[in-house]
């Protein structure tokens, strides 16, 4: 019972990223097609599979507290077990084959080491509260989490570029939010740094999100 009332748990932190509740509009047509993953010269970003499960919860218990603070997402937790983890992986591909959400694992080319998570999910409108923030702007919102060797070396940069350069070309939407907690200083810093606007910031639950318009060429 512990188990499963800690998978719970675990289902809801990642239903964050991939929540189905009251949506904004276009996430998702039946007719658009999802698209499988992309590369640069340091990172590979892959479709989640459940055989990714095991170096996926090697990739985060190895960063754990350090993941734990910077995410605000009261996730990974110390007590995390391999069971939660396949059930919490088993939730994201359940919504993936529903075209609720998608999940993608991040890989090191160099060492052919997961590293980390990329989401894309449809932006709950619950966003808006506590923040002056118009959910119905935007078709998804993007999330990620990279281990503290993976920051160290800078891949945070790369993984940014890589992901909205991808958006750009092989994704439908045209404007995309950035939810980052005000203690994840590398992705704060990623952002500030680039194309993407800050538009609003939640002080109950510390969090500032940025707008990023995908304009193709």
């Amino acid at each position: 019972m512990l188990i499963q009332r800690t998978a719970t748990v675990l289902i809801i932190v990642f239903s964050l990223a991939l929540s189905v509740g009251a949506q904004a509009a276009d996430f998702w047509h039946d007719d658009w097609s999802m698209a499988q993953g992309t590369e640069s010269s340091r990172l590979e970003i892959e479709a989640l599979e459940s055989a990714d499960a095991g170096a996926i919860y090697r990739a985060y218990m190895d960063s754990q507290p350090w993941l734990y603070e910077q995410l605000g997402w009261s996730w990974p937790s110390s007590k995390t077990s391999e069971e939660q983890n396949t059930s919490m992986i088993q939730h994201m591909l359940k919504q993936m084959k529903r075209k609720a959400g998608f999940s993608f694992v991040v890989t090191d080319k160099q060492t052919q080491q997961v590293v980390g998570m990329l989401f894309f999910a449809p932006v709950s409108s619950e966003r808006a509260n506590g923040a002056a923030l118009d959910a119905s702007r935007f078709h998804a919102e993007v999330t990620w989490w990279l281990g503290q060797d993976a920051i160290a070396r800078s891949l945070h940069n790369d993984l940014f570029v890589l992901t909205t350069d991808w958006l750009r070309a092989s994704w439908p939407w045209a404007q995309v939010l950035f939810p980052v907690a005000e203690s994840n200083q590398s992705a704060l810093a990623v952002l500030e740094n680039s194309a993407a606007r800050k538009v609003a910031t939640n002080r109950d639950t510390r969090e500032v999100f940025y707008s990023y318009t995908l304009a193709r060429k």
